[in-house]
C-alpha cells in the first residue's frame, strides 16, 4: 500500500543544515498495524507529515498503490494531493484538535464538509456507527469541552475515521491520557485494525501502545530499524 523510498528531509538550524530523515525506506502492506518509536526530535512527526503529504520531502519518492504521491524536492502540494488526503488518509493528533464551539457529532463530521455545505444522510449514518463502535453513542449532542481526555480521544478516532480512509496517521495518540485511558485506546486502535481493516501507522513513546501494533520500528539517525 505504502513505500518510501529513500526519503531525505533536511531543515534549517543557523548556518547548517540538519538531516532529519536520512535516506528513509518503509515499505507498508494493507491492513498493517505499525508503531513507530524513537526519541523526541527523532523525526517522528516529520515522517508522519509526509506520509500526510502535509510536507514533502527533499530527495527520495512516497507511492500509495504503486501511484506516486509526492515526489523529493516538491515545492507544493497540488489540490489532487488534497483530495487525496481527505479521502485515504485520517489523522489523529495528541492534542485532538477538536473544535470546541461544536458537539461530538459536529466535531466527527467536519472532514465531510471538506468539498460541500452539508453532510449526506449516509455520511451522519457511518457517523453514529463510528460513535456506537467507540463507545460514546450517548455523548453525541455534548459539546467536546464537557468529555473528558479519553473521550475526547475517541472522537478524534472517528473523525479521523468518517471518510472511511484506507490509512490512519496517529501522532502520539496517548500522549496527554492517563494509563487506564492509553489502555483504552490501545484497545480501540486494535478494533479499528481488525474490524475496519484500515492501515495505521502510529508514532508513540508508549509501550501500551507499541506493545499492540503487529511491527514495531525505532527512527534513530534518520532510518528505521526494526
Amino acid at each position: 500500500m505504502i513505500l518510501l523510498e529513500n526519503i531525505t528531509k533536511r531543515y534549517a538550524d543557523g548556518q547548517r543544515q540538519l538531516t532529519v530523515l536520512d535516506g528513509l525506506c518503509l515499505k507498508v502492506n494493507e491492513g498493517d498495524f505499525i508503531a513507530v518509536t524513537g526519541e523526541s526530535g527523532a523525526g517522528k512527526t516529520t515522517l508522519l507529515d509526509i506520509l500526510g503529504t502535509l510536507l514533502p520531502a527533499d530527495e527520495g519518492r512516497y507511492l500509495i498503490r504503486g501511484e506516486e504521491v509526492v515526489a523529493g524536492g516538491g515545492k507544493g502540494l497540488s489540490d489532487s494531493i488534497c483530495r487525496l488526503r481527505n479521502k485515504e488518509i485520517g489523522f489523529v493528533c495528541q492534542d485532538h484538535r477538536l473544535l470546541p464551539q461544536f458537539t461530538v457529532m459536529q466535531n466527527v463530521l467536519l472532514p465531510t464538509l471538506a468539498d460541500k455545505k452539508a453532510s449526506t444522510e449516509e455520511e451522519q449514518h457511518r457517523a453514529l456507527t463510528l460513535l456506537q463502535l467507540m463507545g460514546i453513542m450517548p455523548l453525541r449532542d455534548s459539546r467536546v469541552t464537557q468529555l473528558s481526555g479519553g473521550e475526547q480521544a475517541r472522537v478524534a478516532i472517528c473523525r479521523a475515521l468518517i471518510n472511511q480512509p484506507a490509512i490512519l496517521l496517529a501522532d502520539e495518540p496517548t500522549g496527554q491520557l492517563d494509563a487506564a485511558n492509553a489502555q483504552a485506546v490501545a484497545r480501540l486502535f486494535q478494533q479499528v485494525n481488525s474490524q475496519l481493516h484500515t492501515t495505521i501507522i502510529m508514532a508513540t513513546h508508549s509501550a501500551t501502545m507499541a506493545g499492540v501494533a503487529h511491527k514495531t520500528y525505532k527512527l534513530a539517525n534518520g532510518v528505521l530499524t526494526e
